[in-house]
Formats: structure tokens, C-alpha cells, sequence
């Protein structure tokens, strides 16, 4: 079974304001909210960068996780609103995350490293 995300407040606040149904559904029926500076030091938020494997191909990739308009796939930022980010929002690292892709069929993800997390560095509100 998967853990329910964990999100910051100032995250679910930020993700509420896209105004994109799927994130307000994910944010009130799906995630805990914490407050910004109670977020345990492993758990991906907006802003950070995580390495993941793809489980069926077993392809690694090392991604920023960014609100959509700073995603580009050529600096490897993804958005949280593209399945992917989504899957990775609020889960820990070491986490096996399974999730349907628009398209048909499932994904499988493992968390592998949380190389930077905002919260944890101390940085300003980004």
C-alpha cells in the first residue's frame, strides 16, 4: 500500500491556486499537509531535485520537480502537474510509487536520492 503525500502548506496553497482540478482533488482528498518547516527532510517538495528509476525499464533519471511554468525537459525540470511530477509530489525517498499515465497503462517509480530539498537547505521561500 502507498503512503499518503505529504505536502508543505505553502506547496498545497500554491498548488490550489492553478486552479487545475486534478491538483485541488490531490491536495484536499489525497495529501497531508504540513506546515513549511515541519517537513521531514526526505520528502520531495516543489523545488526539489530527486533521482528516480523507471522500474520497468529500469532507466534512471535525475529531475527538479517545478510548478509548470519553469518545467523544461532540456534542464530536466519536470512540472507537478505532469504524471510524473505528480507521483513524485510529497512521497519519501526509497519510496515504490504506481500510478496510471493518461495515455492507458500504469508507470512504476522508485524514489532512489533526494539530493536537495528547499526546506531542508533553509532556503527562502521559493
Amino acid at each position: 500500500m502507498q503512503r499518503m503525500p505529504i505536502l508543505t502548506d505553502l506547496d498545497a496553497a500554491r498548488l490550489k491556486a492553478l486552479r487545475d482540478a486534478a491538483m485541488a482533488a490531490f491536495v484536499d482528498g489525497e495529501a497531508d499537509v504540513v506546515p513549511r518547516e515541519r517537513i521531514a527532510a526526505d520528502i520531495v517538495t516543489v523545488n526539489s531535485v530527486v533521482s528516480f528509476r523507471d522500474e520497468v525499464t529500469e532507466t534512471v533519471h535525475r529531475v527538479t520537480l517545478v510548478y509548470p511554468e519553469a518545467a523544461s525537459l532540456a534542464e530536466r525540470r519536470i512540472s507537478i502537474l505532469s504524471p510524473v511530477g505528480r507521483a513524485l509530489l510529497g512521497r519519501r525517498a526509497g519510496a515504490h510509487i504506481a500510478f496510471k499515465v493518461p495515455e492507458g497503462g500504469r508507470r512504476e517509480l522508485r524514489i532512489l536520492a533526494l539530493h536537495y530539498q528547499p526546506e531542508a537547505a533553509g532556503d527562502p521561500l521559493l
